[in-house]
């Protein structure tokens, strides 16, 4: 496929992008206390720049102490933080790459432990998130606060950036004026449109008025709420045309607020492209150019959103994460060399939790440095052992490296438990990152055999120099009476097909393979109950996706009984323990998805005949893609 259209190039006021591709505000994590700028960062931000892309905003940069919503963001009212926002443009600059800054103030949704006082907001309606209780702005108040974007914008300019970007959406204070779901005002700044939008169009005119006429101005927009009250897609349009008027030059395209967080970051739940029927009824309505983001994460879509002018240029955050190499490999017509967000939501969750992202398919993220590759001496023949994403990674990073490597899998096929995860309807894209490893191996021309079962006599045959071992983990069997009857199965074996079930169907634990096999079931006809001894299900899944997949659990029918507690298995019905009393469920079959150990009865045979013997992923503890493919690309790093 050709994309003629997402590598046109594109002019913004004064602004030059060499391609349709930005990378819009997503706050890494990587900062010093204060956003202090330090060479983590730049390294972050450089690979990225590094990979193609035409535009970074860098953000959020905040400029009034009670304004903060996150440990990491750039408080550029603090001395040394526009010294260092300095470092970091030029270093992007150097790629050729131009850069904007996001000014942000997070009003009623500022982080009360991170502030000196009470939140700010239109009107003095708590979060219901946040849970804090703001006070309304005075109008003297509301006017400083304009005059702060104004003199920060100037301070951008003048600190080297290419844009500013000023942050209207996602709940924060700008959005909260534009919104009737948090401003109640009855003076000229509440009540209408017109004046719900009048703060908004106040900071555009005083940005304008402190940067000058030939500086670009982007404009963040929620294209929709999602929230009672909220704004809609037919009230963001007309916001957007008044805007454009005030003196923006570009309309970027979100939505959600931290009560629709999910829409925000939208995880796999959601569909591709979410936002774009939203920014097209915008672009309708404006001369300038407008940005979507939301879960465009192929160049195909990308392509196919501009060829139908429904945007002009394609934001792209986490699709970058993933593989900062995303626009140059687009450009190639490498297309199945691209590694994709699968939406698994990991760095949103970790942000959530005041902690720096990292990402599930790329082990890469926050680590550039460390995994620079440096020039290999002693190529080795390497042995790798499983042929699931820490096998598939540590082959790959091995090979780059220079390493002449063997992938040997007993199964017929690579993947995993990757093949039973993407199995349930919402997680399809995660296929995507078994088809990358397939078509970098052959790239790389990496060994692999199929159904070829490993022992240390064909080891010994091989002569490797040094072993990864990956052979993932098995299935737990609990202690239960009746847990070997014919009817009872393990989840893995249902989602990957090797068992065909229907009727009323018990599962047994609610974790991530629980929820997955419910979901699965249900959605194929089956009665399903899900059976969890804990007080809630999703444990250990990201939160917007895990509060997503109970949304969806609820939607195709699975009955979800928590502080349940299964005590036996009998010919056609489950006995569980019910606030201390006996309880039962009738049953045509029983699903176990009660965790899993690791599968390692070859690590001490070969450790003793191959000194450079190494365990990555599952075999050494089962847990999650994350931990398997950064341990993967660690061990092949340091052969």
């Amino acid at each position: 496929m050709e994309f003629k259209k997402l590598f046109q190039p594109i002019t913004i006021h004064s602004l030059k992008l060499k391609s349709r591709i930005l990378m819009p505000c997503l706050d890494p994590g990587f900062a010093g206390e204060g956003g202090k700028v330090n060479q983590r960062l730049i390294d972050y931000f450089v690979r990225r720049a590094r990979g193609g892309v035409s535009f970074i905003m860098v953000g959020p940069a905040v400029f009034d102490p009670v304004g903060v919503s996150g440990s990491f963001e750039y408080r550029i009212y603090l001395e040394g933080i526009p010294e260092g926002l300095s470092r970091l443009v030029e270093a992007i600059h150097r790629w050729g790459v131009p850069v904007g800054l996001q000014l942000h103030h997070a009003g009623r949704q500022a982080n009360p432990e991170l502030i000196d006082g009470t939140p700010v907001a239109p009107s003095a309606i708590p979060c219901p998130v946040r849970k804090s209780h703001p006070r309304a702005l005075t109008i003297p108040e509301i006017e400083g606060i304009v005059q702060q974007y104004g003199i920060y914008a100037r301070k951008a300019r003048e600190a080297g950036f290419d844009a500013v970007e000023v942050h209207g959406s996602h709940g924060y204070l700008i959005a909260e004026f534009l919104s009737p779901y948090a401003n109640n005002r009855t003076d000229p700044y509440g009540g209408s449109l017109e004046n719900r939008t009048r703060f908004a169009l106040e900071v555009v005119r005083e940005v304008r008025r402190n940067v000058g006429k030939d500086f670009p101005i982007f404009f963040r927009i929620p294209g929709e709420e999602h929230v009672p009250e909220g704004l809609t897609p037919e009230e963001t349009p007309l916001i957007a045309k008044m805007v454009e008027e005030a003196g923006a030059d570009a309309i970027d395209v979100s939505a959600g607020n931290y009560r629709t967080a999910e829409w925000i970051v939208p995880p796999m739940t959601l569909p591709q492209g979410c936002n774009v029927l939203a920014a097209a009824a915008i672009k309708e309505q404006v001369r300038i150019p407008v940005v979507v983001a939301g879960r465009i994460n192929t160049p195909e879509l990308a392509e196919q959103v501009l060829q139908g002018g429904k945007a002009d240029i394609i934001a792209m955050a986490r699709g970058l994460v993933a593989d900062p190499d995303f626009p140059r490999k687009a450009q190639e017509g490498k297309l199945e060399e691209i590694r994709r967000c699968i939406a698994c939501n990991v760095c949103i969750d970790r942000l959530f939790q005041e902690m720096d992202i990292v990402c599930t398919v790329n082990p890469e993220v926050g680590r550039e440095a460390e995994f620079d590759w440096p020039p290999l001496l002693h190529p080795k023949r390497v042995m790798v052992i499983g042929g699931g994403p820490g096998g598939m990674e540590a082959a790959r990073v091995a090979r780059l490296r220079g390493h002449r490597v063997t992938l040997y899998e007993e199964d017929s096929r690579l993947g995993g438990q990757i093949e039973a995860a993407h199995q349930a309807s919402f997680k399809e894209e995660v296929k995507s990152l078994v088809q990358y490893y397939l078509t970098v191996l052959k790239t790389l021309d990496v060994e692999i055999k199929l159904e070829t079962r490993m022992t240390p006599e064909r080891a010994l045959a091989e002569k490797p120099d040094a072993i990864v071992i990956a052979t993932g983990c098995v299935p737990c069997t609990p202690n239960l009476p009746g847990v070997h009857f014919s009817h009872v199965v393990q989840a893995l074996d249902v989602l990957l097909g090797k068992v065909q079930i229907e009727g009323q169907v018990a599962v047994i634990g609610g974790g991530t393979v629980g929820c997955e096999v419910a979901t699965f079931l249900a959605e194929r006809g089956a009665k399903v109950t899900l059976l969890e001894m804990l007080p809630y299900v999703a444990n250990g899944i990201p939160r917007l996706l895990g509060k997503m997949m109970k949304d969806l659990m609820k939607n195709v029918g699975v009955h979800i009984l928590t502080n349940r507690k299964v005590v036996q298995i009998e010919a056609n019905r489950v006995v569980y323990e019910d606030s201390g009393r006996m309880a039962s469920l009738p049953v045509d079959w029983v699903v176990l998805a009660v965790g899993a150990g690791p599968r390692d009865d070859l690590v001490k045979p070969l450790k003793d005949l191959f000194p450079e013997t190494y365990q990555v992923g599952d075999c050494l503890e089962p847990r999650k893609a994350l931990e398997a493919i950064y341990e993967g690309a660690r061990v092949a790093h340091q052969l």
